[in-house]
């Protein structure tokens, strides 16, 4: 079985394979690998048999639920839909029930009331962003740290678009190549190349340090609303990346930007990047690591942990490797996922 595209999560992860056929496995007590119980464990990857047929194109894994992107632009989603000390869980339904089986987000498809189609598609610890083919970013789930950018802490039940500022309106965010959702912050990319972060910041994941109280409940660190990265290069972005602790950007002459898990605390260039072969062609983060994946199936890790991917001998602390593991030895990686605290290949 050819697998296409791989997500991985904090406690659970997917696949899609090439003939569509979605497949997930770990933690299932919110329902959140969709096969129809709570009660049903997957040690291995199992068939999720709701998703047969659906013409599914991506994934995205949070920490309790789980988002699947189909070809028409068409977004389901499953597990963890909140509670009364929860608040939101990132659903989309209105409501803040448990979904065990994939069910279908009315906000976004043609025959939406709102007639949008998505583009991608991010699954954060308690909420969820959207990108839709026009380049707007919409979000739901749970508002506290203001890490759905509406300028406030409220949680939202459905699909909101965000304006930039909420009902102040700061800022008006101009057309966008990507959007993603972490555990408490969240980001964008636009078409020209800034970066606009906001939520939580504790780690410095933000790119910019906050100042002043914030709403009842809230944090001295974070931001309620879209603010723009200012980084250390005149040179336009060209992707982007979020993860639990942390984001990471690359710029058009190849640098790569890191920001967070409590180590980087302004935007910082990653060293020995030189080392480096082939064009990056993906970036991903995950809580105290980055992957790296190149034009030649190579790849490589930077930060601490047993997400590297190297063996412990071999695994320096902060220091960017190649992943060379006996079992990708003539192989070459077509695509990865960093969860939190895990990393997942696609071989060929």
């Amino acid at each position: 079985m050819a697998i296409t595209h791989v997500a991985c999560g904090k406690y659970h992860s997917a696949a899609l394979s090439a003939k569509g056929d979605v497949y997930m496995w770990g933690l299932s007590d919110s329902g959140q690998l969709g096969l129809g119980s709570r009660s049903v464990k997957a040690s291995t990857p199992t068939k999720v048999e709701a998703l047969s047929g659906c013409g599914i194109v991506q994934l995205s894994c949070g920490m309790y639920h789980t988002l699947a992107l189909n070809e028409a632009g068409e977004v389901y989603s499953m597990g963890f839909g909140g509670s009364w000390i929860n608040g939101a869980g990132g659903l989309g339904h209105g409501d803040r029930a448990q979904l065990e089986t994939p069910t279908k987000v009315s906000a976004f498809g043609a025959s939406s009331d709102t007639g949008v189609a998505v583009a991608s598609v991010s699954a954060g610890g308690y909420h969820s962003v959207a990108l839709d083919v026009e380049g707007g970013a919409w979000s739901w789930g749970r508002g506290e740290w203001g890490r759905l950018g509406h300028g406030d802490s409220t949680d939202c039940l459905e699909p909101t678009r965000i304006e930039g500022g909420g009902e102040t309106h700061s800022i008006a965010l101009p057309k966008l190549a990507a959007a993603f959702a972490c555990d408490a912050h969240s980001g964008c990319l636009t078409n020209e190349g800034a970066i606009y972060t906001w939520g939580r910041n504790e780690n410095w994941q933000l790119g910019y340090e906050v100042v002043g109280l914030l709403n009842a409940g809230q944090s001295l660190d974070a931001q309620q609303e879209p603010q723009q990265v200012e980084l250390p290069s005149e040179s336009p972005v060209t992707m982007l990346a979020g993860g639990e602790l942390g984001t990471a950007a690359l710029l058009s002459d190849g640098t790569v930007i890191l920001m967070g898990m409590g180590r980087f605390f302004e935007p910082t260039k990653l060293n020995g990047a030189d080392a480096i072969s082939g064009a990056i062609v993906d970036l991903q983060v995950g809580a105290y690591h980055i992957g790296i994946l190149t034009d030649e199936g190579r790849m490589y890790t930077f930060g601490t942990g047993t997400a590297l991917a190297l063996p412990k001998a071999a695994r320096p602390q902060w220091e960017i490797a190649e992943v060379t593991a006996h079992s990708l030895e003539g192989r070459q990686v077509l695509s990865m996922s960093c969860g939190p605290y895990s990393t997942a290949l696609v071989v060929a």
